[in-house]
């Protein structure tokens, strides 16, 4: 009766702690580098309960800008801390029909990245003269369709991949922008996840940080 009793608790285990983990979603760091012709730059993505930290960095590895974002109420500021001044980033005007304008196409297509498997998925907008391939994974990555939805304008490769249906969970490990002649124009890839504790002061803006208008 006691194994019986054993064997139901550990049955229960095994179906209650990937539920546990997949409900709490990623915690921890992103690092990818962004190449084009012209730049290189690095950015680093801090995670935790509902809060991003964005770093970028130049080739040279010297700090550029920051963004801090809350997905919870949709809130975004630009730090500059070199000049110790920070703005609060305005909400656009969603574009009526946009979805229109994209071809989207999941593929089966899958390759190794970093020992990781990841699945193509592209983007194409024939007026922006520019299609973007995602090689994605999946593993509780919910920040991001979330972190995409609310800074789309700011980048290019962000704002495509916000047209995606079904992201959630969904990272690119790797994204390709090329024009429709298919030359290359910039890509972004991940240099290393790293599942960890991130310290809340990370999203906290300095006392002694000026507000600026933009």
């Amino acid at each position: 009766m006691i194994e019986q009793i054993k064997k139901l608790f550990l049955y229960a285990a095994m179906i209650v702690l990937p539920l546990i983990c997949k409900a709490g979603g990623f915690e921890g760091s992103i690092l990818l580098i962004k190449e084009s012709c012209y730049d290189t730059a690095f950015l680093t993505y801090y995670v935790s309960d509902g809060r991003i930290r964005i770093e970028k960095l130049t080739s040279k590895k010297q700090l550029q800008n920051v963004y801090i974002i809350n997905t919870q109420n949709e809130e975004v500021y630009i730090v500059d801390p070199a000049k110790k001044l920070y703005a609060k980033l305005k909400k656009k005007t969603p574009e009526t029909n946009n979805e229109s304008k994209f071809a989207i196409l999941k593929t089966a297509n899958f390759k190794l990245i970093n020992g990781i498997k990841c699945f193509q998925w592209r983007v194409k907008n024939r007026e922006k003269n520019t299609e973007i391939s995602y090689w994605v994974t999946q593993n509780n990555f919910d920040f991001f369709e979330k972190m995409v939805k609310i800074l789309d304008q700011t980048d290019l490769s962000l704002e495509f991949f916000s047209q995606i249906p079904q992201s959630l969970g969904f990272f690119p490990m790797l994204s390709v922008e090329r024009n429709l002649v298919r030359d290359e124009k910039n890509r972004t890839s991940v240099l290393q996840i790293n599942r960890r504790s991130i310290d809340s002061a990370m999203f906290h803006i300095p006392s002694d940080y000026k507000l600026f208008a933009i």
